[in-house]
């Protein structure tokens, strides 16, 4: 099975389980309002585009925490 096939299962299964009817009702608005259609990322100014690449830098370099490491320092 390819990665593709194996996250989509397990997002099937997730969103499947018992006691998601909220995140049931947020997949149906999204389509309906084909927000799950559009490109998103083209809409984005510059800068947003910049902040993403960022963020995605530093995860890739390790900088970054977990939400509880955050709370931690912050909370």
């Amino acid at each position: 099975m390819d990665e593709n096939n194996a996250v989509r299962e397990e997002l099937v299964e997730w969103i499947t389980k018992p006691g998601n009817e909220d995140l049931l009702e947020t997949l149906k608005l999204m389509k309906e309002s084909g927000s799950l259609q559009e490109y998103w990322y083209e809409g984005l100014t510059d800068d947003e585009r910049g902040s993403i690449k960022k963020g995605q830098e530093d995860l890739k370099e390790g900088r970054s925490l977990s939400s509880k490491e955050f709370w931690e320092k912050h909370g």
